[in-house]
């Protein structure tokens, strides 16, 4: 598939960029621009990024004008806060291309309305358990839910919400919690009346801020009932608000699995929270895969397998899967 191989091209980009191989991983960015032209304003970014963080600050600032040029834009908080860009923010350039981002941006805000994307099982012995997967930041339904099609082969109804929430040129956020919520609130009442559907078997999933946003909602219990939740790489910023929900969660039997990866940013903060979690009497798996950085593992779809299996029937996972 396409996505994979595009999935695989930006692994090895932000691989490259994390040993700090940065020449190498503008050349992989150069041909990722032209082996992906669908990609194009996304492979835009990272070469200007890459060229800034070189010294080529002024290249940086023409690979975005280009891109723009050719109606590409990015999100203001990408722009704003990358600290590969800073090189350039104060320039005039840069100054004028964020107003027309932030138009574009605001443009596409007011079209905007949230989405739901259905993968229905692949076996069906009656009513089928829910995964509901939230996607990572700058996303859509669209590219994220082939994540989590492996759930269909153990006859779960996928269901993968995306948020109206714009936050760049062809992907959503969950940054506001309470208008997240109010989309999910109105996501459950559909997904509650599809036919064949046991809503008291439901996996709260999802990536990065999805991730944090499922553990959230599934410790919290208001609006969905979850039996537990599967978050890969959380985007967490406050481990110790999310452990207060735990204490609670744990006496309605929720539990979790969390995937991260050992050069994850957000390591530190998913181990603080899975430690008190823990700590709190929640049964909580935590996974941390060598050589993984903010991304999938190559072998998700089994890792999901098991954790499906493991949050239903709340049997231990595999050992050689989990890293201590």
């Amino acid at each position: 598939m396409e996505r994979d191989e595009f999935h695989r091209v930006r692994g090895q980009v932000f691989l490259f960029y994390r040993q700090g191989r940065y020449r190498e991983a503008l050349e992989a960015a150069l041909a990722a621009k032209e082996r992906f032209p669908e990609k194009e304003g996304e492979a835009s970014f990272w070469i200007a990024c890459l060229l800034c963080r070189l010294g080529d600050g002024e290249g940086g600032l023409k690979t975005l004008q280009e891109a723009l040029e050719r109606g590409h834009w990015w999100g203001e908080h990408s722009l704003l806060n990358d600290p590969d860009l800073e090189p350039v923010r104060d320039c005039p350039e840069f100054k004028r291309l964020l107003g027309v981002c932030r138009r574009r941006q605001q443009a596409a805000q007011a079209q905007a309305k949230p989405k739901l994307l259905l993968l229905p099982p692949k076996k069906k012995r009656g009513k089928s358990p829910l995964l509901i997967a939230f996607h990572w930041f700058g996303s859509t339904a669209r590219t994220f839910a082939p994540y989590w099609e492996a759930a269909q082969d153990h006859g779960f109804l996928v269901a993968v919400p995306q948020s109206s929430q714009v936050v760049s040129e062809d992907g959503f956020g969950w940054t506001d919690r309470e208008w997240a919520r109010r989309e999910v609130a109105a996501h459950w009442e559909r997904l509650k009346s599809e036919e064949g559907v046991d809503p008291n078997q439901v996996i709260l999933a999802g990536a990065s801020q999805g991730g944090a946003l499922a553990i959230e909602l599934a410790l919290a219990g208001e609006l969905i009932p979850a039996l537990g939740f599967i978050a890969v790489v959380p985007a967490i910023h406050d481990p110790q608000g999310l452990a207060e929900l735990a204490k609670e969660a744990a006496k309605r039997g929720v539990t979790g699995l969390v995937i991260t990866g050992e050069h994850d940013h957000f390591r530190s903060a998913t181990e603080a929270f899975s430690a008190q979690a823990q700590e709190a009497g929640l049964k909580c798996e935590l996974q941390i895969v060598p050589e993984l950085g903010h991304d999938f593992p190559e072998d998700f779809p089994s890792r999901l397998g098991d954790g499906l299996r493991f949050l239903l029937s709340e049997e231990g996972l595999h050992e050689d899967q989990s890293v201590p």
